[in-house]
């Protein structure tokens, strides 16, 4: 009894051994790795350093890593042109106005310094990046987002989403025909909820309102998004109240208060269609039921106790 219990302790040391062995081995290795890696990107800021970083998206190291290479070379392609596309992809993770603006202003001051430089790698690329920081700064630079996005397209570079970004810059400067153009442009590329959306909004505001009506009702039945669907319900049903088509505007927001019964918005302007109809009866009962979802409503109070 006793030699068998020595022998099952010597079976259970040996593996053991071997597991601390090699938990030893592997922790050894990770931190030499790390020693490595570090001393490298200390020592030997190299283009192969940028591009690995990159493949890493690894983007505040690749921040890191060009600003000290700047301080020594100022005006490196490599680093200038890596600095501002790490800056850009930082800005639009960020979710502080001030640091996607702080992010965004790096981006656009080295790809505008390597923008300097005569025969710079990628400059289809750097053109299209800058265009986006542009656009993404708002309305008071869709000028410059449209210009450079302009440049990349005319170097070559078209990327999936390089015409709605357009469509976006003239909708920011108020030129509904352009931007409705581009925005078309780009749903020969792709189509998603978000570009009917935007064609149906800019040409309500560009008054073609039997396109936007087109768009709203596309959107409506092909989107799997919920919000959205009551979304293009309700400017649908806005639209046509705008444009005095009280029937259409009734069935469109009947339809929308079926799927959202607490649409406050939605029951008042089936009051003031039903007061335009000469159904006062129908109205006050429609502005009653907009307050009683939201009691504060200026439009239904002021129609009822004024």
């Amino acid at each position: 009894m006793f030699k068998k219990s020595r022998k099952s302790g010597r079976n259970l040391i040996v593996p053991l051994f071997l597991t601390v062995l090699l938990i030893s081995l592997a922790a050894w290795g990770i931190i030499r790795g790390s020693f490595f890696f570090n001393s490298q990107l200390k020592t030997q800021p190299t283009d192969l350093n940028l591009v690995r970083l990159w493949n890493l998206q690894d983007y505040k190291s690749i921040l890191d890593l060009t600003e000290e290479n700047l301080t020594v070379y100022p005006m490196d392609a490599y680093s200038l042109i890596f600095s501002g596309f790490a800056g850009y992809h930082m800005a639009i993770s960020q979710i502080s106005v001030d640091e996607i603006d702080f992010y965004l202003n790096e981006a656009i001051l080295n790809l505008r310094k390597a923008l300097i430089l005569e025969d710079i790698p990628k400059k289809e690329l750097v053109y299209y990046i800058l265009g986006k920081s542009y656009l993404y700064k708002g309305k008071f630079y869709a000028d410059l987002a449209i210009k450079y996005l302009n440049k990349a397209i005319d170097e070559g570079y078209e990327n999936q989403d390089s015409y709605e970004f357009l469509g976006e810059a003239y909708s920011y400067l108020g030129d509904y025909d352009q931007s409705i153009i581009y925005y078309e442009t780009a749903l020969e590329k792709f189509q998603s909820d978000r570009l009917y959306l935007k064609i149906a909004e800019d040409s309500f505001k560009f008054r073609e309102y039997d396109k936007a009506a087109e768009y709203y009702s596309i959107l409506i039945d092909r989107t799997r998004d919920e919000s959205l669907r009551k979304k293009g319900l309700f400017q649908l049903g806005k639209l046509y109240y705008d444009i005095k088509n009280l029937s259409k505007a009734e069935e469109t927001l009947i339809t929308l208060t079926d799927l959202d019964p607490k649409n406050a918005e939605a029951y008042f302007l089936l009051g003031e269609i039903s007061y335009f109809n000469q159904d006062r009866k129908s109205a006050r009962d429609y502005w009653h039921q907009t307050l009683r979802i939201e009691p504060e409503h200026r439009g239904a109070r002021l129609r009822l106790y004024n």
